[in-house]
This record gives C-alpha cells, sequence and structure tokens, in this order.
C-alpha cells in the first residue's frame, strides 16, 4: 500500500500533468514514459494536440512494444477497464490503446486516466519514475515550452518497438557512422536528412537506390525517403501498397475517401500502383519528424493494402518487401 508522501506526490504530479495537457499548444505532443526496472522500461503514455479538434492520447500497445515488454492480458484488459479504447489498426483508432477529446478537453479527467494508467497498469511506483519529452509535429517551427511535471526529461537511448511512439529520441546516437552521412557538395536539405534518418536508423545501412530513394526499414515496413527540391525544400517519405492496379472511378473513390478520415498523410494512384505518401518541411528536419511520418504511413499502409488489393486486385507489394527483408 502506498504511504502518504507517495500518494501526496501523485497527487502533486496529477495537478501538474492537468496544468501541461491544458497548455498543450496545437501540433504538439506529449510523452511520459517508465524509467524504472527492464520489465517497466518503454511503457509510455502520449497526448497530442491535432490543431483545434480537441486531444488525443494513447497508452502503449504490444504493436510497438519488444517481446520482453509485451503487455499481459491482464495488462491490456486493465487498459480497457479504466477507459481507454482497444486497437483495431484502422486510421481512427491506429495500433495503440487510444482516447480523445472535443474541446472543451476535461484536462483533470485525461490526467487521471494517465496517471491510473501509470501506476495501475504500468506499475510506476511514484512519479520520480517516470521521465517526460515534449517538441512539435512536421510544419510547426515556433518552440515548444517545456512542462512543469517535477520529473526529469526523457533521455533514453531509443528502444526496439519504439517506433510507435510520437516521440524519438533527440541527437546523434552512437554508433552513427560517418558513411551515414551526406557526402560534400550535396545541398543542406540532403545533409539534414542523412544526420536525421542516421540518429533515427542508428547507424543501418542508408544507400540510395537507382532513383535517389533512400529505402529505410521500419518494424515490417519498407519506406522510401527523397528530397525535393523548392522553396522551402520538403522530405518525402512514401511506400507503394499494391501494385498492377488499374485506375477506375471506384478506386478513385475509396481513395478519397481514405484521404478524407486521415490526419496525416494521403494515398493515391500512379502509375498502376497505390501509394502512401507524406511531406514534411526539410527545414530543420529531425529524427522526430521522420520517426513521425514512418509510423503514420505504416499504420495507414497496414490498414490499406490487403483490404484495396480485395476490392481492386493487384499484388500486395509489403509482403515481397518482408520477404526479401527477412
Amino acid at each position: 500500500m502506498a504511504n502518504s508522501t507517495t500518494e501526496a506526490a501523485w497527487a502533486d504530479f496529477t495537478t501538474r500533468l492537468a496544468v501541461a495537457l491544458e497548455r498543450l499548444e496545437p501540433e504538439t505532443f506529449l510523452v511520459l514514459s517508465v524509467d524504472g526496472d527492464a520489465t517497466a522500461a518503454g511503457l509510455y503514455v502520449q497526448f497530442a494536440r491535432v490543431g483545434t479538434a480537441g486531444l488525443l492520447a494513447e497508452a502503449a500497445s504490444n504493436h510497438y512494444l519488444a517481446p520482453s515488454l509485451a503487455l499481459t492480458v491482464a495488462q491490456e484488459d486493465g487498459l480497457t477497464a479504466i477507459g481507454w479504447i482497444r486497437p483495431d489498426g484502422g486510421p481512427a483508432t491506429g495500433r495503440n490503446f487510444s482516447r480523445r477529446w472535443t474541446a472543451p478537453v476535461p484536462v483533470t479527467a485525461v490526467a487521471e486516466l494517465a496517471v491510473r494508467t501509470l501506476r495501475e497498469v504500468f506499475a510506476a511506483a511514484e512519479p520520480e519514475a517516470l521521465r517526460y519529452r515534449s517538441g512539435a509535429f512536421p510544419g510547426r517551427t515556433a518552440p515548444v515550452p517545456s512542462p512543469d511535471l517535477g520529473i526529469e526529461p526523457d533521455r533514453p537511448e531509443p528502444r526496439h518497438g519504439a517506433v510507435g511512439r510520437l516521440a524519438w529520441p533527440a541527437g546523434e546516437p552512437a554508433g552513427v557512422t560517418p558513411a551515414a552521412e551526406a557526402p560534400h557538395g550535396q545541398d543542406e536539405s540532403t545533409r539534414r536528412l542523412a544526420a536525421a534518418l542516421s540518429a533515427f536508423a542508428r547507424g543501418a545501412n542508408l544507400m540510395p537506390d537507382e532513383d535517389g530513394d533512400i529505402p529505410i526499414r521500419v518494424g515490417s515496413a519498407l519506406m522510401f525517403v527523397r528530397v525535393i527540391a523548392g522553396k522551402p525544400p520538403l522530405v518525402q517519405v512514401f511506400s507503394p501498397i499494391v501494385r498492377d492496379v488499374d485506375q477506375t472511378p471506384a478506386l478513385l473513390e475509396a481513395l478519397n475517401d481514405v484521404n478524407r478520415q486521415v490526419l496525416f498523410g494521403r494515398a493515391f494512384w500512379t502509375e498502376r500502383e497505390i501509394v502512401v505518401a507524406m511531406e514534411v518541411t526539410a527545414i530543420g528536419i529531425s529524427p522526430e519528424q521522420i520517426a513521425f511520418a514512418c509510423v503514420q504511413l505504416g499504420n495507414l499502409a497496414d490498414d490499406l493494402d490487403d483490404r484495396l488489393r480485395g476490392r481492386f486486385g493487384g499484388n500486395t507489394v509489403f509482403e515481397e518487401h518482408h520477404q526479401l527483408l527477412n
């Protein structure tokens, strides 16, 4: 049983979190992770303000956790029992346990849900066992104020499976080799992209293909990354998901329906392929932006590939990529 000091600490943290959520600005996020022993590390609750539509919250699921960190059935049931919606993999719920609130957001109730999750399900003994990370989504250039939560910021090395998080550890992690840096003479956007990809992929072989696109594996998916020249320059992340499919009015209508539902990314038909893609500004491109784009597109692709092939024919590209990569 928790003592009075611990209960007071959690009450103080709940109040601080409610204030931080109230002050969370549009297009920004906040992640709370358990930084304890090996059985708890990697578990997280995260929040995002998307425009003025309210607040999205997510709790970690096994889709993004390494097997050693996997939630038990009792923990999954515990999440739904206290109010989380179980993921179905679609664009509405994604791959994590989730909740959405429209404005005005009941920030005290949201903070209480998060604290129950961290304490009762993820077994955080005290607020000091938590770490936080905050930041902005692609396209926002204004600085993001640090929340006053009374805990330390998160500075871990990336963990296996953590790509599902909205946040990604910043800085240049150990193990990045000079080969991943852009060759001398390439423009600033390309050099920044190379550095961001190196930090995100932790020293993976990032060699461009014959088209100049950089293939990068994210979980079981294969993405391609390229710089698009312009003012401002853009970084495009894309992945073909179904090929050998004909353009029809029904297909275009289905893709239009998809694009009306998703908040980030888009799906389109080109040269007998269905492709999912997202563009972010290349100015100051960061590992967080690469992670965000890859996660969103991976979720979208997982939801669409078999469903669209079943309706419109063709061949899914992901399975062939999986066989080549595994």
